[in-house]
């Protein structure tokens, strides 16, 4: 369970790219959930936010595969 401090985001390995969901620490650190040793694909350690993507609405955007 997440504290105040703590903000759920996505996130990319910075070595190879292998998207994750992640942590945002208050200390500025990204740190995936489900694998706090690191990236599964290659062992990389650092993570980089990714941006939340919108559609036109401005509301995040859905899987329209209909």
């Amino acid at each position: 369970m997440t504290n105040e401090d703590e903000a759920r985001i996505v996130a990319a390995c910075e070595k190879c790219g292998s998207v994750y969901a992640a942590l945002e620490l208050s200390s500025g650190d990204v740190q995936p959930i489900g694998s706090r040793t690191g990236c599964t694909s290659c062992g990389g350690t650092t993570f980089v936010p990714l941006p939340q993507f919108t559609d036109d609405s401005g509301s995040p955007a859905a899987d329209d595969d209909d």
